[in-house]
């Protein structure tokens, strides 16, 4: 898909490389585009295991950006194409109108968190608009002409320390009041 465009590459194509017949893809894909947001999906789940990690201290807004990160380190240690299929995700348009319902996923991740922690005075609409920040810098960064797959640290440290800006400013949303 990468090579030859999203729209070129058949099904049957993908099952054929793959070496399985078009109701075992379908099985484990359910579409196309599945085979490009299954990934993602596991980037959502590691997000989840991180954000369930014991962490020092007990800001969660330093909990988010740790697992943020960390997931997305996971992530790009996963693949060789993560940012090349990123940005397939982020630009054709097929794939990007199907993405709302995985970023909500992404973002009601850190929204349980925030929600989970009685020490902070996160109601939903708090703990919403904080994800929804986080997704806007993880976006962000992601869009980011720097990125490459031949310097992936970078994209890491600039993640953490958007992240850090973003979550520090947040911090009094989420103090009790």
């Amino acid at each position: 898909m990468l090579r030859d465009g999203y729209d070129t590459v058949s099904v049957d194509a993908i099952a054929a490389s793959a070496g399985i017949g078009r109701t075992t893809f379908f099985r484990y894909f359910g579409s196309k585009s599945g085979v490009i947001w299954a990934p993602f999906e596991q980037t959502v789940v590691w997000l989840r295991e991180d954000l369930q990690a014991p962490a020092p201290g007990n800001d969660p807004l330093e909990v988010v950006r740790r697992a943020v990160v960390g997931s997305t380190a996971r992530a790009l240690a996963s693949s060789e194409v993560w940012l090349e299929r990123f940005q397939l995700l982020d630009t054709h348009p097929v794939l990007r109108s199907e993405g709302c319902e995985h970023w909500e996923r992404w973002k009601q991740a850190i929204v349980d968190h925030l929600l989970d922690r009685p020490s902070t005075a996160a109601d939903s609409v708090t703990a919403t608009a904080v994800a929804g920040a986080c997704h806007g810098v993880f976006v962000a960064e992601l869009r980011d002409p720097q990125n490459s797959d031949a310097d992936r640290r970078a994209l890491l440290d600039r993640l953490d320390e958007s992240l850090g800006r973003v979550c520090t400013a947040l911090h009094p949303l989420l103090a009790p009041r």
